[in-house]
């Protein structure tokens, strides 16, 4: 089974390093070396003298202070936003043209009133006369 390889960009890895509590500048560089300069573990563990496993240790450390840091981000930017009943917070990505159209329609849809539900109606269960209760065969109507 193939696994992504883990990417940074440069930006990403130097946000990411004061969430980290105690880490070696050798540890940082070999991580940066494989997250973001994209070289493999036996390249870095070479260079650095270490095994592939302690290059890796090294990677999952940083890593995970990404992890932190994405999910902060997103708790963040989700509790800043109270939303109306019925509405969803996505995150877009298309053509400059149509952003402009669903911005206006956004605007549109806010401003007027919202449309009325239908109510479902209400179930009602017959009641089965004492008669044909339980009785095999008989269906109450």
């Amino acid at each position: 089974m193939a696994t992504e390889k883990r990417r940074m960009s440069l930006q990403e890895f130097e946000a990411v390093l004061p969430l980290i509590k105690k880490i070696s500048d050798q540890r940082r560089e070999a991580a940066k070396a494989a997250l973001v300069d994209g070289m493999s573990l036996a390249t870095v563990a070479e260079a650095f003298g270490w095994s592939r496993q302690a290059v890796n240790d090294a990677i999952g450390q940083v890593w995970a202070a990404r992890e932190r840091y994405h999910e902060s981000q997103r708790a963040n930017a989700q509790a800043s936003v109270l939303l109306p009943p019925g509405w969803e917070q996505v995150t877009l990505i298309a053509p400059s043209h149509m952003i402009e159209r669903f911005r206006a329609d956004i605007a549109k849809t806010s401003t007027e009133a919202p449309e009325p539900q239908p109510e479902p109606e209400p179930k009602t269960k017959r009641k089965k006369s004492p008669a044909t209760q339980g009785a095999p065969g008989i269906k109450s109507t």
